[in-house]
């Protein structure tokens, strides 16, 4: 009986490790994360007023800080992953209309794809239509 016990014990503590190490880039993806650098054409702007947040399996939130009014302006959307390395964020009409929110941003649509280039506990880097984005996990 203690042998069952203690078999039990160890396994259970073998699957909850394999949980928390998992693979899965839906699960090192949650959480918020602050821009840090784009790269384009040979040259890296800094950036630190940008923020995405990836608050579940589905949900989105691209947070912009505006340094000369003190003031955020947000939206939330749809997050979607055919694969381990496409990501594919979709913006929603919620707090701004799409098309007042996009002039402060670099998408020319409310629909964005990313390659997923790297993904870990503190850095993600992205790319999308020749840009290269490093994130910090904040």
């Amino acid at each position: 009986m203690k042998r069952s016990l203690r078999d039990l014990v160890l396994a259970a503590a073998c699957l909850w490790g394999c949980a928390a190490c998992s693979d899965d880039v839906a699960d090192r993806l949650k959480g918020k994360w602050q821009l840090q650098t784009v790269e384009a054409d040979g040259a890296t702007q800094r950036v630190d007023t940008v923020w995405y947040n990836f608050q579940s399996e589905s949900l989105f939130m691209y947070q912009i800080y505006q340094p000369a009014t003190g003031r955020y302006v947000y939206t939330y959307g749809y997050k979607t992953q055919p694969d381990d390395r496409t990501l594919r964020l979709q913006l929603a009409n919620y707090t701004l209309r799409v098309e007042q929110f996009l002039p402060f941003t670099d998408w020319s649509s409310g629909v964005r794809t990313f390659r997923v280039v790297h993904v870990d506990s503190r850095r993600l880097q992205l790319e999308s239509d020749g840009r290269r984005y490093s994130f910090l996990k904040f």
